[in-house]
């Protein structure tokens, strides 16, 4: 399918153009940004032609797919346009700003006849499939904690994630979210979040907790700090079932550890994964389940990519559909809504009716 890119930022240079180059089954008709160096760079690089302008792209590339890789404010005007313009959509996350603005966007492409996905990459990678597909090998999930340290304030964070307001939940916590649902296989019941800025202050989240409730007396939280002065912790996962504690750690992991298991078992250990390991513990034993390749984004957002345009040549459903981002975006809204009023938000129709109009990021400034 021909496809075209919107957004040749850090992101769309090194992730989405990539991805694309590997695939057999996309080609990439026009690339468009509206800076000049960064269409110079990925013309040069990845020989693709580029266009200042969206609407000169349309007429002169006619994509079959628009691939948005705009900051998330924008994402729903871009949609919108290459709807109307015949083209399917791969939108990256957040999906858009808010569950009325999805709706909006989910209508028009279902008057179209075309169909939108959304790049929520993380749960393809192997390290977070190998705990999926393991947990449904051993069965229910009662308890599931992810969690993000990092130490990125938001006063520190240029560019449009750092005027975003609802931050730190909305735009990287969304996958710990996306992830849960995934790993759980249904929507939550209700969630409780508390949020703040720090002892600093300010308008943006920095700390985010969040309680998720599923069927069945069955938990998650989410932790979420950006003011954490200690190792990088960019996405960890503890799944816990009956048999055993499921682990996966994102990022480098290379450690050496020795002693005694509550003092009474001695222990040698070696653990690596250059980009990621995942691991299934009982008691004392542990088992590698996965460890992800170089370039894990690259290769997870090629899977997703690959996906998506069998879905739209097949008219079966992407990995993750614009409907299935519509109600991480329900989710995330009660988080915020929970921690504005201090109150348990049931998920549940009359919520996603209140909070539709709830913007999400809700720009500085604007």
């Amino acid at each position: 399918m021909d496809v075209a890119l919107v957004g040749l930022g850090e992101a769309g240079f090194t992730i989405h153009l990539p991805a694309l180059a590997a695939l057999g089954s996309a080609t990439v008709v026009g690339a468009v940004d509206p800076d000049r160096s960064r269409r110079d760079r990925a013309g040069a690089k990845f020989g693709v032609p580029v266009f200042a302008g969206f609407d000169d792209m349309l007429a002169d590339a006619r994509p079959d797919v628009v691939l948005v890789a705009t900051p998330p404010d924008t994402h729903s005007e871009y949609c919108l346009r290459a709807i109307a313009a015949g083209a399917h959509v791969i939108c990256e996350k957040p999906f858009v700003s808010s569950v009325a603005e999805a709706d909006r966007v989910l209508a028009a492409a279902a008057a179209a006849g075309r169909q939108i996905a959304v790049n929520h990459q993380f749960r393809h990678m192997p390290i977070f499939e190998a705990v999926r597909v393991e947990a449904r090998r051993i069965g229910d999930i009662s308890f599931a904690q992810v969690w993000q340290l990092m130490d990125l304030p938001p006063a520190t964070e240029s560019g449009w994630r750092g005027q975003l307001v609802q931050r730190t939940l909305y735009e990287a916590g969304i996958h710990l979210v996306d992830f849960l649902v995934a790993l759980f296989g249904e929507r939550p019941l209700a969630v409780s979040a508390s949020m703040s800025a720090g002892p600093g202050g300010g308008s943006a989240d920095a700390i985010a907790l969040v309680t998720l409730e599923f069927s069945r007396g069955r938990l998650a939280q989410i932790t979420q700090n950006r003011l954490c002065a200690g190792p990088r912790q960019y996405f960890e996962v503890r799944a816990e079932t009956g048999d055993a504690s499921l682990r996966a750690s994102f990022g480098g992991r290379s450690r050496v550890s020795a002693g005694l298991y509550r003092g009474t078992r001695p222990h040698l250990r070696f653990d690596y994964g250059a980009s990621g390991l995942a691991w299934s513990e009982h008691g004392s034993r542990r088992t590698v389940l996965a460890r992800n390749p170089r370039q894990p984004m690259v290769m997870a957002t090629r899977q997703v990519l690959g996906r998506s345009l069998e879905a739209f040549r097949t008219g079966e459903a992407p990995p993750t559909s614009g409907a299935d981002a519509r109600n991480l975006l329900a989710i995330v809204a009660a988080c915020y809504q929970s921690a504005a009023t201090g109150s348990r938000v049931p998920l549940d129709a009359e919520t996603d009716a209140r909070l539709s109009t709830l913007r999400l990021g809700n720009v500085s400034g604007r």
